[in-house]
């Protein structure tokens, strides 16, 4: 909590969802493995050190003034782009005020990211990166960046309707809805995952609290329906017979200290929360996703319309980490996305390079002992040497 006098009392944090889980080495990752798979959600508290937690998110507001100035030449510059083309297509390039599909780079959209490199050091914090690789895959990489998902205080007074309003939904590649796309612009959408849907984690969306208070009930804190993930129904299925904007039952609001990440399968139901605070509630979403889904046709961009198809510049990326670099790569301009090395060590494995024994070509093993389907997943990660 911050010393600041002028915040309200009854913002000290009541409990924290992390509360249970020891701290330290393999365990403490255990705990937030078994967390995710179990209820879809986890937190992990003090990402950002608590005397850090101010500077990052002065950083982050001054980022988010940052991009407004470049939406707006971003928008401008695709209008003129897109008049360009119709008359190199011997069209009419009549006034055109809105934006159209976007260009590659460096004409496409400036990723979030690009304005916020004090931020950008954090994504590759031990913890997380361990979580999300053992839930995901090790080729894991960052898909969406919004510095600018901050709750802000709610106009009062509040309403009792007010406060049993939800928005329950799942998030991309979950949602449903896949953002809205018409008739006249059938390209405009993320695509969305067809119900039911698989029983794995496609992706994690996370929450990087940044204050200038704790997260709490109070002032927004996202409501979650715990194991809901694993309902093979959803808020926004169309034939589930769910209220999206009613309360549901076992529902309840995350709490947790400023600086801390909440971490949540993309499945899991969850809404927005009123802020009856006076104080914007600061964060920024980050959803990690492993190298296999594709995400040329996510997110909503800033200067109109909906793509992913932003980019990184090579020398933002090249001030990053290298692990912050990984995160990235894909996104950076003029350099090539590969295999990363975890995976491509497990390649080799896979291919036994590093085990020539089990290859002798002179013996072949006995495999009685192989009842197909007597193993779980659960069993078969228990004999992995990390979780």
């Amino acid at each position: 909590m911050s010393n600041n006098s002028s915040l309200d009392p009854r913002l000290h944090l009541p409990y924290s969802i992390g509360t249970g889980i020891p701290k330290g080495g393999n365990t403490e990752i255990a705990g937030y493995l078994d967390s995710l798979r179990t209820q879809g959600f986890c937190a992990i508290e003090g990402v950002i050190p608590r005397e850090e937690v101010e500077e990052v998110r002065e950083s982050v507001l001054l980022g988010r003034r940052l991009l407004e100035q470049d939406r707006l030449i971003e928008k401008q510059k695709r209008v003129e782009l897109e008049k360009e083309r119709l008359v190199r297509d011997g069209k009419s390039a009549i006034e055109i005020t809105e934006p159209v599909r976007p260009p590659v780079a460096p004409n496409a959209e400036l990723c979030d990211i690009s304005r916020n490199e004090i931020f950008a050091k954090y994504l590759a914090e031990s913890r997380v990166l361990r979580v999300a690789k053992a839930i995901m895959d090790p080729h894991a990489r960052i898909l969406q960046t919004e510095v600018n998902k901050s709750s802000r205080p709610t106009e009062k007074p509040v309403t009792e309707e007010q406060k049993i309003r939800r928005g329950w939904h799942s998030d991309w590649p979950h949602d449903l809805s896949a953002y809205g796309p018409t008739e006249n612009e059938p390209w405009n959408h993320c695509g969305a995952v067809g119900q039911p849907f698989p029983d794995v984690c496609m992706a994690l969306s996370t929450i990087w609290f940044l204050g200038p208070e704790d997260v709490t009930p109070y002032n927004g804190g996202t409501w979650v329906v715990p194991c809901s993930h694993k309902d093979p129904r959803n808020p926004r299925g169309p034939d589930d017979g769910i209220d999206d904007r009613a309360p549901i039952p076992g529902e309840f609001q995350i709490s947790v200290p400023a600086g801390s990440v909440f971490i949540q399968d993309t499945r899991i139901w969850h809404s927005n929360a009123l802020n009856q605070s006076a104080h914007e509630r600061t964060a920024v979403v980050v959803r990690y996703g492993p190298w296999w889904l594709s995400g040329n046709e996510f997110g909503n961009l800033h200067s109109g319309g909906k793509t992913i198809n932003t980019y990184v510049p090579k020398d933002v990326f090249e001030r990053f980490s290298p692990d912050v670099q990984l995160l990235y790569r894909h996104l950076a301009e003029g350099v090539e996305d590969v295999l990363q090395p975890e995976n491509q060590r497990k390649a080799m494995r896979a291919r036994f390079l590093d085990q020539p024994h089990l290859r002798n070509p002179d013996k072949i093993a006995n495999n009685d002992h192989v009842i197909v389907g007597a193993m779980t997943a659960e069993e078969w990660r228990r004999n992995q040497k990390n979780p």
